[in-house]
C-alpha cells in the first residue's frame, strides 16, 4: 500500500457522495471541477525539478524522473490550494493521496510522499522546503525515483506541490509466480532440504484473484485447497520476497509440493497496485 512520508494528512471524506477513488478520477478526467481561472507554470516546474535534482546530485542520490500522472496529480492539488488560497495536504472534499495518485499515474507506485508550499519565488521554496526535516527527507529520499510537480501563480504567490514516489516493475501472473517459487526452491536449498514439486493447478490462481476482486484475505476455499498441508494468503508488492510466516511452513519436512497462485491487482485497500498471492503446500 502506498505510504506517505510527510506530515499527517488531514481526512474530509465523510460526507463525500462518491468514493476516493471516484472522486480521485472525476478531478484527474475534469479539471474544471477544480479551477477555471488558474494557469500552471510550466516553467517554473521544470525550474524545481531541476534544483531538486541538483540538492539529489549533491547528496550522491539518482535524479528523479518525471512522471507525467504524478505531474496531473500535483497540478489538480495545486490548483485547488490557489483557487481556495489555503496549503494543505488533503482540502475538504478532495481525496487522499494514495487516491490522487492512483487516479493519475498508471504505475505501480510502492509509497508515496508529497510537499506542498508557497512563497514568492522559487528560490524562496526550495530553501523553505531543504530547511523543513519533513520536506527534506522527501526531496533526498533514496528511495524516490519518480516524481510530478504542480506550480500555479495567483497574484504574487507561488503554490507548488511536489508528489513523490517509488515506482516499480509490473509483472504478470506467470512471472510473479515464477518469482515466488524460485524463492521457495532458494529457502529450501538454503536449509539444506529436499526440492518441493511445483504443483500447476488453477485452485491457487483462482484464489489469488478471487482475494483481489474481494479486496479480502478471507475467502472461500476451494475443495482442493482444503486439502492442502498449509496456506498461506498475503499481499506483497516484491515477488520474490516471502512472508515473514513462511520459514515455518518451508522448514517442515513433511512437505512435498506446493503451489502458487498470484493476481496483481488495485483495490480500495491498495489503490497503487499490489500482488495478491495464494501459496498452498502439500
Amino acid at each position: 500500500m502506498l505510504r506517505t512520508l510527510t506530515v499527517s494528512l488531514a481526512v474530509f471524506l465523510a460526507n463525500l457522495t462518491l468514493s476516493p477513488f471516484e472522486l480521485a478520477r472525476a478531478y484527474a478526467a475534469d479539471p474544471a471541477v477544480i479551477s477555471t481561472s488558474l494557469n500552471y507554470d510550466s516553467q517554473a516546474e521544470r525550474q524545481l525539478l531541476e534544483m531538486a535534482n541538483q540538492a539529489r546530485a549533491q547528496a550522491g542520490l539518482s535524479a528523479l524522473q518525471i512522471d507525467e500522472g504524478l505531474r496531473k496529480a500535483a497540478r489538480a492539488h495545486t490548483a485547488i490550494q490557489a483557487s481556495r488560497e489555503k496549503l494543505s495536504h488533503q482540502l475538504p472534499g478532495e481525496p487522499a493521496l494514495a487516491q490522487r495518485l492512483a487516479a493519475n499515474s498508471d504505475l505501480h507506485l510502492e509509497r508515496g510522499g508529497e510537499n506542498v508550499a508557497f512563497a514568492a519565488s522559487l528560490d524562496q521554496v526550495q530553501r523553505s522546503l531543504m530547511t523543513s526535516p519533513p520536506h527534506r527527507e522527501n526531496l533526498l529520499n533514496p528511495a524516490f525515483n519518480v516524481a510530478g510537480f504542480g506550480v500555479v501563480r495567483r497574484g504574487y504567490v507561488l503554490y507548488v506541490t511536489q508528489d513523490f514516489a517509488q515506482a516499480g516493475p509490473t509483472y504478470s501472473a506467470s512471472a510473479s509466480e515464477e518469482m515466488v517459487a524460485d524463492a521457495i526452491t532458494h529457502v529450501r536449498e538454503q536449509k539444506k532440504l529436499s526440492r518441493l514439486r511445483r504443483l500447476k493447478t488453477g485452485a491457487a490462481q483462482s484464489t489469488a484473484c478471487s482475494m483481489a476482486e474481494s479486496n479480502s484475505l478471507h475467502t472461500p476455499l476451494s475443495r482442493e485447497l482444503k486439502q492442502s498441508r498449509y496456506i498461506l494468503r498475503y499481499t506483497s508488492n516484491h515477488p520474490e520476497q516471502l512472508p515473514t510466516s513462511s520459514p515455518r511452513v518451508l522448514e517442515d519436512r513433511d512437505i512435498r509440493a506446493f503451489a502458487v497462485g498470484s493476481c496483481y491487482a488495485r483495490t480500495p485497500s491498495y489503490p497503487n497496485g499490489v500482488y495478491w498471492v495464494a501459496l498452498t503446500f502439500y
